[in-house]
C-alpha cells in the first residue's frame, strides 16, 4: 500500500529543510530532494513496518540507500539507533513504539 499522496505532502511540509522548499532532511541531516522520483529521491520508512499505519510519527525519512541496503538488506542496528534517537527527539510521546520496533 503506498503512502496517500496527502500523507506526503504533510511530511514533506514537516521535514522541509529551512533553507530550501526543494529538499527535505532525514535523520542524518541529509537534504532529500522532493521532486522526481518520491521512492529514489527519498523514501517514508514505515517504522512498525505497517503499510496501512501512516501517521505521521511511524515514518520516517529516508535516503533510498538507507532504506534499501541499511534497513531491509543489512539491518543495520546502528541506523535503526540513529533514527529511534531522530524520531524520538521528534516525537518524545512515541517512544515505546519507537524501541519496541527500532530497538529489538
Amino acid at each position: 500500500m503506498e503512502i496517500p499522496k496527502k500523507v506526503r505532502e504533510r511530511l514533506d511540509k514537516l521535514y522541509e529543510a529551512n533553507d530550501s522548499q526543494e529538499y527535505i532532511v532525514d535523520y542524518k541531516g541529509q537534504y532529500l530532494l522532493k521532486k522526481g522520483n518520491a521512492f529514489v529521491a527519498r523514501h517514508y520508512h514505515h517504522i512498525d513496518q505497517n503499510r496501512s499505519n501512516n501517521e505521521m510519527w511511524n515514518l520516517v525519512p529516508l535516503s533510498y540507500q538507507d532504506h534499501i541496503i541499511e534497513i531491509h538488506t543489512k539491518n543495520n542496528k546502528e541506523v535503526k539507533q540513529q533514527i529511534y534517537d531522530f524520531m524520538v527527539r521528534k516525537f518524545p510521546n512515541h517512544e515505546e513504539h519507537y524501541r519496541k520496533y527500532l530497538l529489538k
